[in-house]
């Protein structure tokens, strides 16, 4: 085990530095795995020392941790979970079918984020840890956005907001699962455009749904 710097001996490095780092750990650890990356592969891939590693970051649960946050910052899942959360004049399939969009943009047209992804569930048997800050960066606030979108959008009126932002966001991981990640789109194909429309119908007919029952309720 490598030992971590004390949090009283941590730097602020600057941002080149910093951005060399996590661009030399991104490749090692691709390349390496989680378990056969080492702090020292890291530096010498970053072209830093060892020390100026430790400086900023004090393990490499805490690197690769930062990897997956820069990985949603970068990618603008954290601006979808905002945009979510402010008023729009837009009905809701106009920012629902956006959002499944810019989703499976941002997945599919980066091969080393599928990589990535691929690791952290690859990793996630032994080293749990990665796979609860997957959840945490990444899952969490895009599903409490989406949650929160749902249960209070004036245009909607669906029973059970919670599960509908999990079946909304599971089909989406699911088509990027089969389809980039397993390499199954020539065996269980599927258009993704066929996929997100028939998605946005389901969800505006549970909407219908609740309202004529609603309605028979009060008749």
């Amino acid at each position: 085990m490598e030992p971590a710097k004390a949090p009283n001996a941590m730097r602020q490095l600057s941002p080149e530095k910093t951005a060399a780092i996590l661009d030399g750990a991104m490749r090692v650890f691709l390349e390496q795995g989680y378990a056969g990356t080492t702090m020292d592969r890291i530096a010498a891939e970053s072209g830093v020392s060892k020390p100026t590693v430790y400086s900023h970051f004090r393990d490499k649960e805490g690197l690769f941790n930062t990897l997956i946050e820069q990985l949603v910052q970068k990618k603008q899942w954290a601006k979808c979970s905002q945009d979510l959360l402010q008023p729009s004049e837009e009905s809701p399939e106009v920012v629902l079918r956006q959002l499944a969009n810019d989703f499976l943009d941002n997945c599919i047209n980066n091969p080393e984020q599928i990589t990535f992804i691929r690791l952290i569930i690859g990793e996630s048997g032994r080293f749990p840890e990665l796979g609860r800050a997957f959840v945490q960066h990444m899952d969490k606030p895009m599903l409490e956005a989406l949650t929160h979108y749902l249960a209070t959008c004036p245009n909607l009126n669906v029973p059970d907001p919670a599960v509908l932002a999990r079946t909304f966001m599971g089909t989406l991981i699911y088509f990027i699962i089969n389809h980039e990640m397993l390499h199954g789109s020539d065996i269980v194909p599927m258009e993704r455009d066929r996929l997100v429309e028939h998605l946005i119908s389901l969800i505006m007919a549970l909407h219908s749904g609740a309202n004529f029952e609603r309605e028979q309720a009060k008749g």
